[in-house]
């Protein structure tokens, strides 16, 4: 009995582990749709006003200059707007990850808003079977003269 207990602590860390893993990663990739945002925005206003100046220069040579701008600051637009889009279908795909866990957890009567997701940490039963795997390797005694 005990055991199937410890064992299903171990898979509700498990999935809390998961959890927290694709939480963070939606963070992380939320954080580069801001950037993205921001970048798109800086670039539009560039590119309008870039467009004003081209459209109030009279000399050829100079508006040569500014359509050269224009064409440049177009495709960081473009190049910006790709990466957006890939950012904001990354997202898209955590949050359905993260509905099937939070269901997941749910069922495991788990609040997955109840979690601090910044302090979690496995079970003690994981760090004992860890601890187990290596007792073999750090089990060695040294003397103070085979160290240096």
């Amino acid at each position: 009995m005990e055991e199937e207990n410890g064992e299903l602590r171990r898979t509700v860390s498990v999935k809390i582990g998961v959890f927290h893993h694709w939480m963070l990663t939606l963070r992380d990739i939320q954080y580069e749709i801001k950037e993205f945002e921001y970048d798109l925005e800086y670039q539009l206003y560039e590119r309008d006003v870039t467009q004003r100046l081209y459209d109030a220069t009279e000399d050829e040579k100079e508006r040569k200059h500014w359509q050269k701008q224009r064409n440049r600051i177009d495709k960081a637009i473009s190049a910006t707007e790709t990466e957006l889009a890939k950012s904001q279908k990354q997202a898209a795909y955590c949050e359905a990850m993260l509905a099937i866990i939070q269901s997941d957890l749910e069922a495991e009567g788990i609040d997955p808003d109840e979690l601090d997701l910044d302090t979690f940490l496995f079970g003690d039963e994981f760090d004992d079977e860890f601890d187990d795997e290596f007792d073999d390797v750090f089990d060695v005694d040294f003397d103070d003269d085979t160290l240096f």
